[in-house]
């Protein structure tokens, strides 16, 4: 099989801490799936992180390090990054790497055999939280955040994603799909978008056992968070912020499922109506739908919903006011 699979691994790099680095560079060398290629992306690092990655790569003809002189921040540079796969027609599937993790010596072998042996689009896995001193501080992420990504849909999926970038692999035949990036928005994150396209065009799997020993540190990009999306901690959320309400997150949702429906009209119904979309007047009451199936399911987002829905109600409540007042000044 692994004369037949060949897998390219996206590095994103930027000012990596050098014994981290060192770690993940090892963890993908030690894999026992052979045969791929890591197109190591760095998104303009300093001229001595740059050396630094050159000398820890060596002579390993399968890393190949391209360095830009722009920095495009993270979810543009997995973009760039993905598009030097593009151009490599020997890859059958491409996975994400962090600068900054532990692979599990099988963790390619094992994601390769289930996206083949089940026809997935997509497959990722469970992750071990570890710190600076490669401790473990919970043997798993998604009992951690109470996450059950078997329960995903396109809908709960935009709700809440459940999809860690360095733990996924995916067909190259989701490229044309995935490519070009929705145009950034605060909050964004390359994994979500690939794990949305990946759901809304096939099946995606999920293995429950641990393949990455995912570093918690203070450059993290991307945390956890314990119970995330359960109401109770989006209360807890919501009182450091001294109750404010900005209808943030509501547009950031709505902005997101809009670029996924946009990208896939053709392929979407009047049955399955974008949840966010502000062009309704419903007062929320899809999201209140979204909320009442992560509860049936298990999904474990309800607070998320919730959340969402109030700003929704607001946000409708501003559209009958101005409605109201267009009404009277007509008058």
């Amino acid at each position: 099989m692994q004369d037949k699979e060949k897998i390219g691994i996206v590095l994103a790099t930027y000012n990596p801490q050098i014994e981290y680095f060192k770690k993940q560079i090892q963890s993908i060398q030690n894999q026992t799936w052979q045969n791929w290629v890591c197109y190591i992306v760095d998104d303009c690092s300093q001229p001595k992180y740059q050396a630094e990655i050159k000398k820890i790569v060596g002579n390993d003809s399968r890393f190949i390090c391209h360095f830009h002189s722009d920095n495009l921040k993270h979810y543009y540079n997995f973009e760039r990054g993905l598009q030097y796969c593009v151009n490599d027609f020997t890859i059958t599937a491409i996975a994400f790497s962090d600068q900054d993790d532990i692979w599990q010596a099988e963790k390619l072998e094992i994601l390769i055999a289930k996206l083949r042996s089940e026809q997935l689009l997509l497959v990722h896995s469970d992750l071990e939280l570890i710190n600076s001193y490669d401790e473990t501080i919970n043997p798993s992420t998604w009992n951690f955040e109470e996450r059950n990504p078997e329960n995903a849909t396109v809908e709960l999926l935009l709700l809440r994603n459940v999809v860690t970038g360095c733990s996924l692999l995916f067909c190259t035949s989701l490229i044309p799909y995935i490519l070009p990036f929705p145009q950034h928005q605060i909050a964004w994150h390359h994994d979500w978008w690939v794990a949305l396209v990946a759901i809304q065009k096939g099946k995606i799997g999920h293995i429950r056992q641990p393949l990455i020993r995912y570093r918690i540190h203070s450059s993290n990009t991307v945390g956890v968070v314990q119970d995330a999306g359960k109401i109770y901690t989006e209360f807890i959320v919501w009182a450091s912020k001294k109750y404010k309400i900005t209808g943030k997150s509501y547009l950031f949702h709505y902005n997101l499922s809009k670029a996924l429906y946009d990208r896939f009209q053709h392929e979407t119904n009047s049955s399955r109506a974008n949840p966010f979309d502000t062009l309704r007047l419903d007062f929320g009451l899809p999201i209140l739908k979204l909320c009442y199936q992560s509860w049936c399911m298990g999904y474990g987002s309800e607070g998320i919903a919730l959340r969402i829905w109030i700003l929704k109600v607001l946000f409708d409540l501003k559209q009958v006011q101005k409605l109201l007042l267009k009404i009277f000044t007509i008058r």
